[in-house]
């Protein structure tokens, strides 16, 4: 059977599907210190499971992550990655297109962890 929602209550369902899956909170912070300025950075999200579920990646302002001289200067790159099994489950459970379910999800992330996000990704099947 199909049922016909508001955009605002997919958004409503898919966020409090990924506050209960993420309620421990389980978020690993760690600094790159491969890069001397301290602002570039990942979080890892573990779900319920201690599985790690999605990675956020932020590239503090500067020329590029590899220091590449042709590459013209940005004020900070936030980039996400996402498990695929959360990608399949919300896709199929809501019937609704990939980039749609990237873009609520990237919203989540935004709204939980306060950060930007320009380039979302999803991890690949092994």
């Amino acid at each position: 059977m199909r049922y016909i929602i508001t955009q605002t209550q997919l958004h409503t369902l898919i966020y409090k599907y990924l506050d209960e899956m993420f309620s421990n909170q389980d978020f690993r912070k760690e600094i790159n210190p491969y890069v001397k300025d301290g602002n570039t950075w990942r979080i890892d999200m573990f779900d319920n499971e201690g599985r790690e579920l999605m990675s956020y990646f932020w590239f503090g302002p500067g020329n590029s992550w590899d220091d590449d001289e042709d590459t013209p200067p940005h004020n900070g790159v936030g980039s996400l990655h996402i498990h695929h099994k959360i990608v399949d489950t919300l896709k199929k459970t809501f019937s609704i297109r990939e980039s749609k379910v990237l873009d609520i999800v990237a919203d989540w992330v935004s709204e939980t962890l306060g950060a930007d996000i320009d380039d979302i990704d999803i991890y690949p099947e092994k």
